[in-house]
């Protein structure tokens, strides 16, 4: 399409049409640096290299050029506007395309009507711009098109010759023949023509008047070349030539495909594509075909055209790493020109996960450490479908250990399985960032894990931190088994010793033998030692020692023994055969349970003490001081106050504690929840326990089970407790089951849980009975009668019978003793005749062999019954 602007006509349409079958590289320019840039040729080539002719004032002259691009490479994926520049408009602005081939087009150019007569002559201009203001030019534009025009006086006589379109054509050998060209004559009288060339036919070699001469072209006998030649007409004297050139080209090789690219992921199966060969013309042609890179490769390397070629990629020729490459086929055919066919190949990188980002070892509270633990599995994945590539554990914390480090991996995944070996950790919770690496060609991806190992120190923990021991003629108990645990579950053996010569410690397994000597001990004393162990294994520890006491008697007690002073809270002691007792004031009171007799009193308190524990070990006596509102600790080896801990939450003389040993790790627990350090007195969450209530624990600590006090239903919280060395110290504490127990269990009173957890049993006020429960569920399992007394207390002995006692009227029994089952009673006593037994105040001997208990006259009764 043409558009007329002042001056000149702008083509806009021509050129970018003219372009766009042409391929090649890119634009020209100066390379600078002050060289001087040589002047491009022409952008395009003109046949005929002039516009020629004549015509009648007041009609158009209508002309042919063919247009030929000299060099396809300067446009490609370029924007081009042409613009014809017409300095005195002798054109019409109606110019007409026709593409004739990929890289030449012919243009109809007519002259304006409006011309007057005489001759025009001068150069039409052909601009090839890069904008619409044409601010910058291609190489070799502008292009200069001469004209030279006739008008003749209207009315005088006209001859004129005009082809369809210019007789330029070009042809591959052996192809058909071109269309034929109409010539266009306009004569008054009779006119010839004659043809310069056997290879241009003529339709008619004369006529007269108007009339439409046919000329076409006869590839008969011709080679490959360019041959040119003259169509002359004439008529009245007047001869009009027309220039003929026709272009015989050889066969040419065509391709199915102009250019070939592979996508892939790196390290997958890629697919091969398949391109055809053929010859333009059909005409069977012998080839070859090379390819230019490593990793590329074309099959077969050989054969005759029509063909197919299969071209493939192989990056792991030259470990290609991810990224974009060039490469191509270079195809030869026999007696035509060779072929270049680009191929590029585009890799984009693999991924490698991991099943996991975070991987933790050691459990929840860093003691997952057996033989027997669980491996953490580790499964990478690599998206490269079936193809396996190597990958191996990179940067392995030296506390881990991996069932496989190295191996391949593809889609289907590869497995290890990840454990930890806790000695070469610190104590607490270490990370480390690690992870796989797979080499897939030139890639190497990742796959980023963090190792987390949760340790907690390591220790060897003893059954049992008190061993009491007794020696008299009808009484003695002078050996004792005592498992020792090891908290990984990993136990490397211990060693023991003992720092008095009286006590003899052996190591068997996991096991300690104490075995005591009174030959050298005087009568009527109490003698202590401390048996100390030490881990084998470099990475454990034995925070714990063992407390021995031995009693040595000159006799049995007999018969129950009562003092005279009024008393109202009473414990014992674990070891030592020692009861204390306080009436609410301001000190406690040392018996020995043996003889009954007092042996010191503690002083230093303020007035008004409340509840009373020992600790598992019996270093210590804790005492509730209710009008400080604090706890008063009392070193029990020299009987003096040790400490005052200040409770957050004051305590009153309903206020129950409790100590425990979980992990081997003191605590003391209130019964509205608070919980403390016994080492530090360091306040830890509160435990989820109720309102208030009698406290009971496993031996181990790590079950504790609270039972309210005085209500019409009785309402049982059970939690379990731990503590590890984690993030400076972590406890560890969820409440496991609750349950309240109507009618007939009313008013709790007192409460037992055995050493493992496993069995709870309650003394309520209904029914006139103890209760035996499931520890797990809190489910009743049965009941041990006491008459009729009204249970108020439970104890049990060292060897596992179970006292079951009450407040009973007069002189009724009130103590009753049963074996391990609480199924057969095998004793009752009476406590203190004509008195009653109080809630919660009968305790047992660390030995097991006698009662202490407190009746509401407040006198203490100490209750011997015996191995």
């Amino acid at each position: 399409m043409l558009r007329l602007r002042p001056a000149y006509a702008a083509v806009p349409f021509f050129i970018a049409a003219l372009l766009a079958g042409c391929g090649g590289g890119g634009g020209g320019g100066s390379a600078g640096g002050g060289t001087t840039t040589p002047v491009a040729s022409p952008a395009l080539t003109f046949t005929p290299a002039s516009v020629t002719g004549s015509v009648t004032a007041g009609t158009s002259l209508t002309s042919n050029i063919t247009a030929v691009v000299t060099r396809p490479g300067d446009f490609t994926n370029a924007n081009v506007t042409a613009m014809v520049v017409d300095s005195v408009g002798v054109l019409l602005p109606n110019m007409q395309l026709v593409q004739d081939s990929a890289s030449q087009y012919h243009a109809v150019l007519q002259t304006a009507p409006t011309l007057a007569a005489g001759r025009y002559q001068g150069s039409f201009s052909v601009r090839l711009c890069r904008d619409s203001a044409c601010a910058s030019q291609f190489p070799g534009s502008p292009v200069t098109l001469p004209y030279d025009f006739t008008v003749l006086p209207a009315g005088s006589a006209n001859f004129t010759a005009v082809p369809a379109m210019p007789l330029t054509a070009t042809i591959q050998s052996g192809g058909a023949a071109p269309a034929s060209v109409p010539v266009a004559i306009t004569s008054s009288g009779s006119w010839s023509a004659a043809s310069g060339a056997t290879w241009l036919k003529l339709s008619a070699a004369s006529g007269s008047g108007n009339a439409s001469l046919n000329v076409s072209y006869d590839l008969t006998g011709l080679a490959a070349g360019t041959y040119t030649t003259n169509l002359n007409i004439t008529s009245a004297g007047n001869t009009i030539t027309l220039p003929a050139t026709l272009t015989v080209l050889q066969p040419g090789l065509v391709l199915g495909n102009n250019s070939v690219t592979f996508n892939a992921i790196n390290g997958t199966p890629i697919a091969s594509q398949v391109v055809s060969l053929d010859t333009d013309n059909k005409i069977s042609a012998a080839w070859t075909a090379v390819s230019t890179t490593p990793w590329l490769s074309v099959s077969p390397p050989s054969g005759t055209t029509p063909a197919t070629a299969v071209l493939a990629v192989d990056p792991t020729v030259g470990a290609l790493a991810s990224g974009s490459y060039s490469g191509s086929i270079t195809i030869t055919p026999t007696g035509l020109a060779e072929r270049t066919l680009p191929v590029t190949l585009n890799l984009t990188p693999a991924t490698l996960l991991a099943s996991t980002v975070t991987l933790t070892l050691g459990g929840t509270y860093g003691r997952d450490f057996s033989s027997t633990q669980v491996a953490q599995p580790l499964k990478l994945s690599l998206n490269t479908s079936t193809n396996s590539w190597p990958w191996q554990l990179t940067n392995l914390p030296t506390w881990a250990s991996a069932t496989a480090t190295s191996g391949t991996v593809n889609a289907a995944g590869a497995s290890t399985s990840i454990k930890a070996t806790p000695a070469s950790a610190p104590t607490g919770i270490s990370s480390q960032l690690a992870g796989a690496v797979a080499q897939v060609n030139g890639d190497a991806v990742k796959a980023s894990v963090i190792f987390i190992i949760n340790k907690d120190q390591h220790k060897l923990l003893p059954a049992e931190t008190a061993v009491a021991f007794v020696s008299t003629p009808t009484w003695s108990r002078m050996t004792r088994t005592i498992t020792v645990s090891d908290n990984y579950g990993t136990f490397g053996g211990m060693s023991a010793t003992s720092d008095q010569p009286w006590l003899v410690v052996g190591v068997s397994g996991n096991q300690l033998t104490l075995t005591a000597d009174a030959s050298q001990q005087l009568t009527e004393t109490v003698n202590t030692a401390t048996i100390t162990l030490t881990a084998l294994d470099p990475d454990a520890t034995v925070p714990e020692p063992i407390r021995v006491a031995l009693w040595k008697g000159s006799a049995a007690p007999t018969a129950s023994t009562t003092t005279v002073l009024p008393y109202t809270n009473v414990v014992t002691d674990p070891a030592r055969p020692y009861a204390y007792v306080h009436n609410g004031g301001a000190y406690i009171d040392v018996y020995n349970m043996y003889t009954g007799l007092k042996e010191a009193s503690i002083t230093g308190f303020s007035a008004h003490l409340g509840d009373m524990a020992v600790t598992p070990n019996g270093d210590a006596l804790y005492v509730v001081d209710i009008d400080n509102s604090r706890i008063t600790t009392v070193d029990l080896a020299t009987r003096a106050i040790s400490t005052q801990l200040a409770l957050a939450v004051p305590g009153n003389a309903a206020t129950r504690i409790k100590l425990i040993r979980p992990n081997g790790v003191g605590m003391l627990v209130l019964s509205d929840g608070q919980v403390y350090l016994t080492a530090s007195n360091a306040r830890l969450p509160n435990l989820p326990l109720g309102t208030g209530g009698t406290l009971a624990a496993s031996a181990d600590g790590k079950r504790v089970v609270q039972q309210d006090e005085g209500n019409t239903t009785i309402q049982h919280t059970t939690v379990s407790v731990d503590y590890a060395q984690l993030a400076g110290g972590t406890l560890f504490a969820a409440k496991l089951a609750s349950a309240s127990h109507g009618s007939p269990g009313a008013q709790g009173q007192d409460v037992w849980v055995n050493s493992d957890g496993t069995r709870v049993i309650y003394a309520a006020t209904t029914p006139k009975s103890c209760t035996i429960m499931d520890g797990a569920n809190l489910g009743i399992l049965g009941y041990m009668a006491i008459g009729d007394a009204t249970p108020n207390n439970v104890a049990v002995t060292l060897d596992g019978r179970i006292v079951c006692a009450g407040a009973a009227r007069g002189n009724t029994n009130d103590v009753y003793l049963y074996d391990s089952t609480g199924a057969k009673l095998i004793q009752q006593y009476k406590l203190n005749n004509g008195k009653t037994l109080l809630a919660r105040q009968l305790a047992v001997s660390g030995d097991g062999w006698i009662l202490v208990g407190i009746t509401n006259d407040g006198a203490v009764t100490f209750l011997p019954i015996g191995p």
